[in-house]
C-alpha cells in the first residue's frame, strides 16, 4: 500500500512540477506576447504622433512658403519703390549737401558772432559798404568830369547811385529767398552753372585788374616823389618835363615795378589776409586825407584859373559846365566815363557778408537802410571829389587829380597824401590778391583751399604777369573804365538783375517785369560798350 502510495504520490509529483513547468511558459509567452503588443502599440502610437507631425510639418511648410511668396512680393515692391526713391534720395542727397553748405555758414557767422561778441551794428554796416565803393577810382573823376560837363556828370553819378541800390535791394531779396549769403552760390541754384562761373570769372579778372592798376598808379607815385624832393627844378621845371626825358622809361618801370613786386611777393603768399585788417583800415584813413587835400585847396586853384588862364572872349579857356556833346566823340567817352562810375559804386560782392555780419536783424527793411545809407554817403564823398577835381583842373586833367601840377612851391600836404596813397595801395594789393586767389582756386579746383606748393607759384607768376602789364600799357584811367565796363557791369547790374527778375517774376505785375527788363538792359548795354571802347582804346589810343 505504501509503495502504491509513492507511485500515486510520485507522478503526482512529476505531474505537478511539470504543471508548473506549463504554467511558467505560458506565463513567458503570455509577457512575450504582451510585450508584442505593448510594441505594436508603441509603434501604432508613434506612427500616429508622426504622422500627424508630418501633417503639420506640412502645414508649416505651407504656411511658411505663403510667407515667403508674401516676402517675394513685399521685396518686389520694395524695389520698385527704392527705383522710385532713387531720383528723390539723388534730390534728397543734393539738399543735404545744401544744407551741409548752409550749417557751414551758419558755423562761421556763430563764430564770427562768438569771436565779436557784440550786438551786429547798423552803422558799422552802413560804413562797411561805404569803404567797399570808394577806393582809388573815385580820383580818376576830372578827366570825365571835363568830358560830361559839370552839371550832367552829377546827374549820372545819382543814376549810377540809384541803379546801384536797385540791385543791391534784388541781391538780398534773392539771398533770403534762397536761403544762402554766398554770391556764386545763389547764382549756381536759380541761374545755373555757367553764369556762376560767369560772376567767379569776372570778380577773378577784377582783382588781377586792379592789382595792374595800382602798380601803374605806385611806379607814378614813385616818380613823382622822387621828383619833388631829389631833382633840380631849374633843370627839369614840371614833371611832365621831368617824366618825358628820363622818368618814364622801361628800364625805370622794369626797376620800380620789380622791386615793388619782390617786396610784395611775402605778404601775397600770406593765407590768413584777416591779420591785415589794420592797414585796410590805414587805406581809408589815407584816401579821407587826400579828400580833405583836395577839398581844402580847389578853391586856390580855382582863383589861380581865373586869374592866370580863364579869358572871357576865348572859349577855349572856358570850363565845361554843361556840355556833355564832348562825351559822344570818337572815343564815345560818355561810356567809359558810365563805366567808371560802375566801378566806383561796385559793392555787391561785399554786400552779402555785410548781410551775414547783420544776423538776426538783417530783415529787408534793415537792409534797405543800410545800402540807401551808404550809398548817399558814397554820393556825398564823390560830389566832394568831382567838385574839387573840376575846380583844381577845369580845363585840362591828368588820369589821376593828385596827380595834378602844383601851383605851391612846397605842396607838403599833397606829398603826404601821395606818400599815404601809395603805402594804401601797396596793402590794398594783398587782400585784391586774396580775392583773386581764391576765385582762381574755386574755378579750377572747386574750393578755395589755398595749397602751399600752387600757392607759390601763382603768386610769383601773377605779380610778374601784372608787372609786365603794367610796363607795357599804363594808362590808369583806361584800365578803370576797362573794369568797370566788363567786370563790375556783370556782377553788380547785369547778374542781380537777372536774378532779381527770374526770382521775383511770379510775384511782379506786367509793367514792373517790362520796366526792370529795359532797366537792366539799359545799364548793362552802357557798361559792356564802355568796356569794349576801353579795349579799342588800349590797341588804337586815343583820338
Amino acid at each position: 500500500m505504501a509503495e502504491v502510495i509513492n507511485i500515486l504520490v510520485h507522478p503526482e509529483g512529476e505531474l505537478n512540477s511539470e504543471i508548473v513547468k506549463i504554467e511558467k511558459n505560458n506565463n513567458q509567452s503570455i509577457i512575450y506576447e504582451n510585450m508584442k503588443l505593448n510594441i505594436k502599440e508603441n509603434k501604432k502610437s508613434q506612427n500616429d504622433s508622426n504622422t500627424n507631425k508630418t501633417e503639420e510639418n506640412k502645414k508649416e511648410n505651407e504656411t511658411r512658403l505663403d510667407k515667403t511668396e508674401e516676402n517675394k512680393r513685399e521685396n518686389e515692391t520694395n524695389s520698385n519703390q527704392t527705383e522710385e526713391n532713387k531720383p528723390i534720395n539723388e534730390t534728397n542727397s543734393n539738399k543735404t549737401e545744401e544744407n551741409k553748405k548752409i550749417n557751414e555758414n551758419k558755423e562761421e557767422e556763430d563764430e564770427e558772432g562768438k569771436g565779436n561778441n557784440k550786438k551786429p551794428s547798423i552803422s558799422g554796416a552802413i560804413f562797411a559798404m561805404t569803404s567797399l565803393s570808394i577806393g582809388t577810382g573815385c580820383l580818376t573823376f576830372t578827366k570825365k568830369v571835363i568830358q560830361f560837363g559839370f552839371v550832367w556828370f552829377g546827374v549820372t553819378l545819382i543814376i549810377g547811385g540809384i541803379a546801384t541800390y536797385w540791385t543791391l535791394c534784388g541781391l538780398i531779396r534773392a539771398a533770403k529767398k534762397k536761403n544762402d549769403s554766398e554770391y556764386s552760390s545763389i547764382v549756381r541754384k536759380e541761374l545755373g552753372k555757367f553764369p556762376a562761373v560767369l560772376v567767379d570769372i569776372m570778380t577773378c579778372l577784377y582783382s588781377w585788374g586792379l592789382i595792374i592798376t595800382y602798380e601803374i598808379i605806385m611806379n607814378s607815385l614813385v616818380g613823382r616823389v622822387i621828383y619833388v624832393f631829389f631833382k633840380n627844378k631849374d633843370i627839369y621845371p614840371t614833371f611832365d618835363v621831368y617824366e618825358s626825358q628820363e622818368w618814364n622809361t622801361i628800364q625805370n618801370k622794369i626797376f620800380v615795378l620789380g622791386s615793388i613786386n619782390l617786396l610784395l611777393v611775402v605778404l601775397c603768399l600770406v593765407k590768413d589776409i584777416g591779420r591785415m585788417k589794420f592797414f585796410s583800415l590805414f587805406g581809408i584813413i589815407a584816401l579821407f586825407y587826400t579828400i580833405t587835400v583836395l577839398v581844402i585847396e580847389s578853391p586856390f586853384y580855382w582863383k589861380h584859373y581865373l586869374k592866370n588862364v580863364y579869358q572871357k572872349n576865348d572859349k577855349s579857356t572856358h570850363a565845361n559846365w554843361i556840355d556833355i556833346s564832348k562825351a559822344f566823340n570818337s572815343n564815345l567817352d560818355f561810356f567809359t566815363g558810365f563805366a567808371t562810375i560802375v566801378f566806383s559804386f561796385s559793392c555787391h560782392q561785399g554786400a552779402l557778408p555785410v548781410y551775414r555780419s547783420l544776423k538776426p536783424n538783417n530783415e529787408q527793411p534793415v537792409m534797405n537802410k543800410v545800402f540807401r545809407r551808404s550809398i548817399i554817403l558814397d554820393l556825398i564823398i564823390y560830389f566832394l571829389i568831382y567838385i574839387s577835381s573840376f575846380l583844381t583842373s577845369p580845363l585840362i586833367s591828368e588820369d589821376l587829380v593828385i596827380f595834378r601840377e602844383s601851383i605851391f612851391k612846397n605842396d607838403i600836404f599833397m606829398n603826404l597824401a601821395k606818400i599815404s596813397i601809395f603805402l594804401e595801395l601797396f596793402f590794398l594789393i594783398p587782400s585784391n590778391y586774396n580775392s583773386f586767389r581764391c576765385s582762381l582756386f574755386h574755378i579750377l579746383f572747386g574750393n578755395e583751399k589755398i595749397k602751399t606748393f600752387p600757392n607759390i607759384i601763382l603768386t610769383i607768376s601773377t605779380l610778374i604777369i601784372s608787372a609786365i602789364v603794367g610796363v607795357v600799357y599804363s594808362e590808369i584811367s583806361n584800365y578803370i573804365s576797362l573794369l568797370g565796363g566788363f567786370c563790375c557791369t556783370t556782377y553788380c547790374y547785369f547778374i542781380p538783375g537777372w536774378l532779381m527778375i527770374k526770382v521775383e517774376w511770379n510775384e511782379m505785375s506786367k509793367t514792373k517785369r517790362i520796366l526792370s527788363i529795359i532797366g537792366i538792359s539799359i545799364l548793362t548795354l552802357i557798361g559792356y560798350i564802355g568796356g569794349i571802347m576801353s579795349v579799342i582804346i588800349c590797341f588804337r589810343g586815343r583820338k
